[in-house]
């Protein structure tokens, strides 16, 4: 689970600076598995708790879950969507949920109000942004200071990224098997922070180029804010304890940077199709994880 949110989620990291060339994608790969692996440690024990209060969760359900969930995520990668994870394993805990008539339905509207407003904040966030550190840049007579500013900026920005990433999305990684003592905390933020690394490091760069390149065409700059957008809004839901998507955030933070340059930027088709892949995956990943949870059931029995 942690592997697959992590090979996913590359493009929300450090693709936008990837894809405008200022920094090797190697190199990108390297800084965003150490630093998730740290977000994971030492910011992803707020939300931990929140996947497992939304059913009572057993093994059997928190595997179907996180398997569901990374199967459907899997899927929406090879077809170059850069889908929610975390909805995913929501909408599969949720799924279980129903079968077994125990939901937290008040915890699972508040996490969708929260959904919701994700991309709406970001947009705007990388709007005021984009206004405010493009008028510091313009100001800047020499070219080779505006280049080592972007490089600056986007460096600091892709690591404040994969740190936000960690710190947010290690609840829905292993936070479903903190549950009935299937994992201690501290186990839960060291083998899921771990796996999300590996994730990154051997991330492809199909998912990258839809978010970075076909939505709006992005330069250095406009990709550097996009990613400091999002990242303040992912670490704003992690201090809360609310898991939330990262491809919502940095979708709506690229949005946010194509309306500044205006709406002809931005490509329809492609705003459609990875808000297709949202709305699909919820669904999708709770009639997937019904199906394993019975299956699991009765090789258990």
């Amino acid at each position: 689970m942690g592997w697959t949110l992590g090979f996913n989620n590359m493009s929300t990291v450090f693709g936008p600076p990837v894809v405008s060339g200022v920094i090797k994608y190697r190199i990108a790969t390297i800084l965003a598995s150490i630093f998730i692996l740290l977000g994971a440690l030492l910011g992803g024990n707020m939300g931990v708790g929140t996947v497992s209060t939304i059913t009572h969760l057993s093994v059997l359900s928190a595997v179907s879950a996180s398997l569901s969930a990374a199967i459907v995520t899997l899927v929406m990668t090879s077809f170059s969507i850069p889908t929610s994870i975390t909805q995913g394993v929501i909408g599969a805990v949720v799924g279980i949920g129903i079968v077994e008539a125990n939901v937290n339905w008040i915890l699972v509207i508040k996490l969708i109000i929260f959904w919701a407003l994700t991309p709406f904040g970001a947009i705007l966030l990388s709007f005021l942004l984009f206004k405010l550190i493009a008028s510091f840049y313009q100001n800047m007579k020499s070219m080779r200071r505006r280049g080592s500013f972007v490089r600056l900026l986007s460096l600091s920005a892709g690591i404040y990224a994969a740190y936000s990433l960690g710190a947010n999305n290690l609840a829905i990684v292993s936070g479903q098997f903190t549950s009935k003592g299937m994992l201690t905390v501290p186990q839960a933020l060291i083998f899921g922070g771990l796996a999300m690394a590996l994730g990154t490091f051997t991330a492809s760069k199909k998912v990258i180029y839809a978010v970075g390149k076909d939505i709006t065409n992005l330069d250095p700059l406009g990709s550097a804010v996009a990613l400091v957008a999002e990242s303040t809004a992912l670490l704003g839901y992690s201090l809360i304890g609310i898991p939330t998507s990262s491809a919502q955030a940095v979708v709506g933070a690229v949005i946010g940077v194509g309306l500044v340059k205006g709406t002809k930027m931005i490509n329809g088709k492609t705003l459609i199709k990875v808000i297709s892949g949202w709305a699909i995956t919820p669904f999708a990943t709770g009639a997937l994880a019904v199906i394993i949870y019975e299956i699991l059931l009765k090789l258990w029995r």
